[in-house]
């Protein structure tokens, strides 16, 4: 069976994968496995491929006819699967493992499959078929020993968002989020809010990551960028019993940038753009489940939804900073009314400045 490729070596270069019909991203480690993914799908679409995921509404057997017939007017295309084991549920090629069989014994010749395997046993049927006829690549969990792997993983992941850590802030980093890359990941994007030059220190560190509600900050985010009131109430409620005025002030900004990502989404459904398009000019980061949420708070925004819902954080601010309120009444109440400002409704067209 060929050696598919470690995560890192492929990284350097995604180009020198050769180019197949079918390709296998998979591993533990979620966060390689998605950096990985993203640089093959970006190597796909320069070759001029339009890159699609599965949906749970689709049936395997359409998307694999898909696959077979290549489109008499568009390019060719990428179809992402994702194979992972939930409970008692199998992945999706233990499951379909006769369909997808029958399929890499004769695969399309334009169109191209990518696994993207959190679970992929390669002792089984077609996760075996695949590492012995295609290219894949591992994306193993790195040692807890592996000090200097995991920070140049993190230094790398910070460089990219325009940040550069100290060794000192790296090792405080690595402590905070138990070794966990996609959690640091996520904690580099909340310092890249609040660092000024870029320089990021221990210190910056523990006043970042140590802001209370770091665990509820960004689930309250999530809840109102796709509509739940209840659950950014509860995460409000929850943060409410230690809140500051520092704090809160930096959770103000924060929530600003979430209401100018809608606006941006809502303006670029309003101009015609597809969801995906409106994702990616809207600047908002989303994982996979929460993508159709933030969809359907944009469509249902207009131009005084969005004025309306800045406004209250204007106010919440200049209240901060000048009646002295308490900080905990003035968390919840601006969380339920920026959720009761931002509900859906028919949006009359928007101007996002």
């Amino acid at each position: 069976m060929p050696t598919p490729v470690p995560a890192n070596d492929f990284l350097r270069d995604p180009a020198k994968l050769p180019a197949a019909p079918v390709y296998a991203v998979f591993g533990p480690e979620d966060y390689l496995r998605g950096k990985c993914l993203r640089a093959l799908l970006s190597s796909l679409e320069k070759r001029g491929m339009e890159i699609k995921r599965m949906e749970p509404e689709d049936t395997l057997t359409r998307v694999l006819d898909e696959l077979r017939s290549p489109s008499l007017f568009g390019g060719a295309l990428a179809i992402v699967i994702g194979n992972r084991r939930v409970g008692n549920r199998q992945e999706a090629t233990t499951r379909f493992k006769e369909e997808f069989l029958a399929y890499l014994e004769k695969p399309g010749k334009r169109n191209v499959l990518v696994f993207d395997g959190a679970t992929f046993q390669r002792n089984l049927a077609v996760p075996k078929r695949v590492s012995a006829d295609f290219p894949t690549v591992i994306c193993e969990e790195l040692k807890p020993w592996d000090v200097r792997g995991w920070n140049q993983l993190a230094s790398n992941a910070a460089a990219e968002i325009g940040l550069k850590l100290s060794p000192d802030a790296l090792t405080a980093l690595r402590e905070y989020t138990g070794g966990s890359l996609g959690r640091a990941e996520s904690e580099l994007h909340k310092l890249a809010l609040l660092s000024k030059d870029g320089k990021v220190s221990a210190a910056d560190i523990a006043h970042a990551c140590g802001y209370e509600g770091a665990d509820l900050t960004f689930p309250l985010c999530d809840a109102i960028l796709t509509g739940d009131t209840r659950a950014a109430l509860a995460c409000a409620a929850k943060m409410a019993g230690k809140a500051e005025l520092g704090s809160v002030l930096s959770l103000l900004a924060l929530l600003r940038l979430q209401v100018v990502g809608l606006g941006r989404a809502a303006l670029a459904l309003q101009q015609g753009k597809s969801a995906a398009e409106a994702q990616t000019l809207a600047k908002v980061r989303l994982r996979e489940n929460l993508k159709s949420g933030f969809m359907s708070t944009a469509r249902g925004l207009d131009r005084g939804k969005v004025r309306a819902a800045l406004e209250v954080l204007m106010a919440a601010d200049e209240s901060m900073k000048t009646a002295s309120p308490d900080p905990a009444n003035l968390l919840i109440g601006t969380v339920s009314r920026l959720c009761e400002t931002l509900k859906s409704g028919e949006p009359q067209g928007l101007v996002v400045r």
